[in-house]
């Protein structure tokens, strides 16, 4: 989603750039409806959030802003979805607990090299290890290789990928 945002350090003052739905879902957060936080909808005092009435989260105006419990939010947001209005938003869901990360930089060279076609991994299970393994494990490993590396003389050679 493209929206205009204000950018005192262009010369008109504005410009265009990418808006995430958790960014909207923020903004709408800033400023609630004025009303007491009951849904408007169910009447409903538990699991109330800020709800866009007509179901698009970048159409952040007051009077689109009402109060709605959790559960009449979803209720609405199905039956936008079945009668083609609003738009499906992008849930940022959190991190899911790797199942199958690299444990050792024997493991990832292998899923690394089946990514370049040299390894004996099928391709999508290599995919699947690097996805799954933690940016943090990642690192160490190319520590470790460019440590290896080093030691061997061979860091000046350029690494084929």
């Amino acid at each position: 989603m493209k929206a205009t945002v204000a950018n005192p350090a262009t010369r008109g003052g504005r410009r265009l750039v990418n808006i995430t739905d958790r960014a909207h879902r923020y903004r709408a957060n800033a400023n609630p409806p004025p009303d007491p936080r009951v849904c408007h909808y169910c009447g409903s005092k538990r699991n109330v959030e800020v709800d866009h009435v007509n179901g698009h989260e970048e159409d952040g105006r007051p009077d689109n802003l009402t109060w709605a419990c959790r559960r009449c939010n979803t209720r609405k947001g199905i039956v936008f979805r079945n009668a083609g209005r609003g738009r499906r938003t992008r849930q940022y869901n959190g991190r899911r607990r790797p199942a199958n990360p690299a444990k050792s930089v024997g493991q990832w060279l292998t899923a690394v090299m089946s990514l370049k076609g040299q390894g004996p991994m099928p391709l999508d299970a290599a995919i699947e290890m690097v996805r799954q393994t933690p940016h943090a494990a990642r690192s160490r490993f190319a520590r470790e290789i460019w440590a290896t590396r080093r030691a061997r003389g061979t860091d000046r050679q350029e690494v084929p990928f």
